[in-house]
């Protein structure tokens, strides 16, 4: 009977450490479930967290590369419209040429008929040779004229191609200098 009552008490306190492991097994599977759910808490939160990181960071790159290339698109403007200027400059030089080379032209007109007077009936040999001097002058002035004709529209040409691209870029630089204010 001791023996048994030995034997009941061994499977009692047996029973009893079970009933206590499994309850300490219990709460200690709790306790677990409960750090594993506070560290995905952390873990989603720290995700959340990089995500908007992320995401400013690439708006912010995004306004950066639209600085930079505004940037770009202003030295663009200033380089073009010194050019410009230069081949304005170099386009009214050539129309004040242009008008000297008319002026000379006149000239040569008011000489021949000075070169009629100039010479004796007897002399109409040399009054020719004059003649044809003059107008082979006249026709190398012309020439330069016509060249110079063709450069001017030429240059004005060029102008009006790069005063376009100007307009293009000028656009691009307002429509996002408005989105920056």
């Amino acid at each position: 009977m001791k023996k048994r009552t030995l034997i009941g008490i061994v499977i009692s306190v047996m029973m009893a450490c079970t009933c206590f492991s499994s309850q300490a097994i219990a709460v200690e599977i709790d306790h677990g479930q409960v750090i594993i759910a506070d560290e995905i808490k952390a873990l989603s939160a720290a995700v959340d967290n990089l995500t908007r990181q992320i995401t400013q960071q690439a708006g912010s790159a995004k306004e950066d590369t639209t600085l930079r290339k505004l940037d770009i698109a202003i030295a663009y403007l200033n380089f073009r419209s010194r050019r410009i200027e230069m081949f304005e400059r170099e386009l009214q030089s050539t129309r004040a040429h242009r008008n000297r080379i008319e002026d000379v032209l006149e000239q040569f007109k008011r000489e021949e008929i000075n070169l009629s007077q100039s010479f004796a009936s007897n002399q109409q040999d040399e009054l020719q040779m004059a003649r044809e001097e003059l107008r082979f002058r006249q026709q190398a002035i012309k020439d330069r004229g016509n060249r110079l004709d063709e450069e001017i529209i030429l240059l004005e040409n060029r102008i009006m191609d790069m005063q376009s691209q100007i307009d293009s870029v000028e656009s691009f630089v307002q429509k996002n200098l408005e989105f920056y204010r």
